[in-house]
């Protein structure tokens, strides 16, 4: 009897390692995945603190949480706020007016 394993046991061999290497791939994409979603809920999570605090009108808080920010979110949140504002003020001119 030769000590070598026959050839199916070979071949079932090759498939576990193969199928070990694509769970691996497939682990480390999910991995990436969740990393930018986490990363983006973040984000989305310091914007909303300074929407609030400018809603709020709570201007050093507004300062603080933009200060903490990388200048490309500080100019996201410009931007998003000055959609908010043009749109606003869009919505409001087409609302019909309360009789006093």
């Amino acid at each position: 009897m030769s000590d070598q394993p026959p050839e199916w046991a070979r071949n079932i061999e090759k498939v576990a390692v193969e199928a070990a290497r694509e769970f691996g791939a497939a682990v480390e994409r999910a991995g990436r995945a969740l990393g930018r979603a986490v990363d983006q809920a973040g984000r989305t999570a310091r914007a909303q603190a300074a929407m609030a605090a400018a809603y709020q009108a709570d201007l050093e808080a507004l300062e603080k949480v933009l200060r903490a920010l990388p200048p490309e979110q500080v100019r996201e949140i410009s931007a998003a706020a000055a959609v908010v504002a043009a749109t606003a003020d869009q919505v409001l001119a087409q609302t019909p007016k309360d009789p006093d």
